[in-house]
């Protein structure tokens, strides 16, 4: 069953401030398309060129969890500030840095980037079935052994306690079960946090309050003059219900009736029609009103609707300003009322 649009927005907000993705990184030629292909049965691109992969590509490892195949480290084409730059841009706190040969200099300095950042480093050393000591004097426990030594020695002075690579073969699918249940202990514990955060009221009001402030300059655009002399309020109820994601079956299971701007603004106006304000009161109530309901903080947004109401006469518009704000209020609640149910059946279905 698809989930509705409200829950899918909300659900990709919490998403967006959680952990629900690993980060394959390392040496271009280490196979980290291929090791991604058997990890999560699909099919990441493969070449023979080291350089393959120019940007992130993520793979669904399992229902909650992706591993995100970066470019590889030392190309020509990806420079060092280059990667910097996607790591940067891109949440994610777990990586697997993927070696098949030697730690390079180049390495070195992205694993010190990614440990200054604070990141999750999981190493890996892929290709294991092809370690073999070319002048025949070790065998190839003895090889593991030195690659985890060097591993060691490289990494003291960067993560500051002991590594050990995970050995793996695509080939042979040695260390695979092994990896496995790596990424299935981050990513149980990853989820347990994101559900955590999902039935939080705090990521609730978080992203309602989100969704009020960015309405605003959907709403009060220069085409705002142009609706209130013309009347034209269905298309702001448009507006506000597609912001929200919210349908009109929506609104009639919820509030148990149909809800308009143009009754809400008769409402108004016969409220208002026994008081006497002055001009600069009613000035000052519009900024109120104003703030309140999209959480506004600076005065340039705001100037911008005092000039059209100004323009088109402040008593006629208050009341019209009034109702808009209450539709959306009464939007926003029934989104919260929605969200709110599904918080309690999550993970539950």
């Amino acid at each position: 069953m698809d989930k509705h649009p409200l829950i899918s927005a909300y659900t990709s907000f919490v998403r967006n401030r959680s952990n629900d993705k690993i980060g394959v990184i390392g040496q271009p030629d280490a196979g980290k398309s291929a090791l991604i292909n058997l990890l999560c049965e699909s099919k990441a691109y493969i070449s023979v060129q080291t350089d393959a992969t120019l940007e992130t590509k993520a793979y669904a490892y399992n229902d909650y969890g992706y591993l995100v195949d970066f470019p590889g480290v030392g190309t020509e084409v990806m420079t060092v500030k280059k990667y910097k730059k996607i790591i940067q841009n891109v949440n994610i706190k777990h990586y697997l840095y993927v070696f098949s040969s030697k730690i390079k200099a180049v390495d070195i300095e992205i694993i010190k980037y990614l440990a200054k950042q604070g990141k999750d480093i999981t190493f890996i050393y892929n290709k294991v079935d092809t370690l073999i000591d070319v002048q025949g004097e070790d065998n190839k426990e003895a090889l593991i052994r030195d690659k985890d030594v060097e591993l060691n020695v490289m990494m003291k002075e960067i993560i500051h306690k002991k590594q050990s690579y995970t050995f793996t073969s695509v080939v042979d699918h040695t260390g695979i079960d092994s990896l496995k249940y790596v990424l299935d202990e981050i990513f149980v514990t990853e989820e347990a946090l994101f559900i955590s955060r999902y039935q939080d009221n705090k990521y609730k009001e978080s992203y309602l309050n989100y969704k009020t402030q960015s309405a605003f300059p959907k709403l009060f655009t220069p085409s705002f003059k142009t609706i209130l002399l013309k009347a034209n309020y269905k298309s702001l109820e448009r507006t506000i219900m597609e912001h929200f994601k919210i349908q009109e079956e929506d609104i009639i299971e919820h509030a148990q009736k149909c809800i308009t701007i143009q009754e809400l603004i008769d409402e108004f106006e016969q409220q208002n029609s026994d008081k006497k304000v002055s001009k600069a009161m009613t000035l000052t109530k519009i900024v109120q009103l104003l703030r309140s309901s999209f959480k506004i903080k600076s005065v340039n947004p705001i100037s911008m609707v005092v000039t059209s109401m100004l323009e088109v006469g402040i008593s006629n518009a208050f009341p019209v300003l009034q109702a808009i704000s209450k539709y959306m209020n009464e939007i926003r609640q029934i989104a919260d009322d929605m969200i709110v149910e599904e918080q309690k059946i999550y993970k539950q279905q």
